[in-house]
């Protein structure tokens, strides 16, 4: 947020950006704000849900409900991990660099791929505390939509 607002300033008060601002936005500050928040969203309990249907379904059917929703979810982690991990590999061997600057573009997508590992181990941990009613996954403090 200080970079761009920095940037912005230096761009229409000085008519002087600051160069690659966007791109280091783009490519590493955007990348660690996502992947590494949704390990810290996922621990707190705070990803939306939507409840009105499961609310509804006698204890045994909710818990398989719950399983169910669970085992999707770290499925698509699974996924992310997988491709941010091919992405990785591919972008750590690759010599790519910023247009503007000469920092290069595999460290940001590495990072992802570590965040993305965190994010599946919470979950696989976590797929111990469903049938006890304590996955963080489906905390009752977190905001129902």
């Amino acid at each position: 947020m200080l970079l761009t607002s920095a940037d912005a300033l230096s761009r229409y008060l000085l008519n002087r950006p600051i160069i690659g601002a966007y791109e280091i936005t783009e490519k590493y500050l955007m990348v660690a704000a996502i992947f590494l928040g949704l390990s810290y969203a996922y621990r707190g309990g705070v990803f939306i849900r939507v409840t009105f249907l499961v609310d509804r379904l006698p204890p045994t059917w909710k818990l398989l409900t719950n399983y169910f929703a669970h085992l999707v979810s770290l499925l698509f982690c699974l996924v992310v991990l997988v491709a941010t991990a091919s992405q990785a590999l591919r972008g750590l061997k690759d010599d790519t660099e910023l247009s503007a600057l000469p920092i290069l573009v595999g460290r940001p997508i590495a990072s992802s791929r570590s965040a993305s590992w965190a994010l599946t181990v919470i979950m696989l941990v976590d797929l111990t505390r469903v049938h006890s009613g304590r996955s963080y996954l489906f905390r009752e403090e977190a905001p129902p939509a």
